[in-house]
């Protein structure tokens, strides 16, 4: 028996993690750069992105997948450490959709952890 996939439903857009590096580059049209006011640095401020928990199928699934992906690569190297666990916390989730009227829209969500 195969466990469903819920990526791959009709109706569930596309969505991916948006990798560290790239972060910057990826939010910095939507104005969400600032100085820290503690270090001087910019950052993102990416808790002004809608929210998405750790919970969430969708979350699961890929957690699922890259982990997977990540012991495949391994393989047999003895220095291989796994991820910690939360380790998608604060993490960006871009969401392409499809749609007739609108062609394609694509928005960014903030994967958090904890029950609110």
């Amino acid at each position: 028996m195969t466990k469903f996939n819920v990526l791959n439903h009709e109706l569930v857009p596309h969505q991916e993690l948006v990798p560290i590096e790239d972060e910057v580059e990826t939010l910095s049209p939507w104005g969400l750069m600032e100085e820290d006011e503690e270090t001087g640095e910019a950052r993102i401020r990416k808790e002004l992105l809608p929210k998405i928990h750790m919970s969430d199928p969708i979350i699961q699934v890929i957690k699922e997948t890259e982990e997977k992906a990540e012991m495949e690569q391994a393989g047999e190297d003895e220095d291989f450490t796994p991820r910690p666990a939360g380790w998608l916390a604060d993490r960006v989730l871009k969401v392409i959709r499809q749609s007739p009227s609108a062609g394609v829209t694509v928005a960014y969500r903030l994967i958090v952890e904890g029950t609110n």
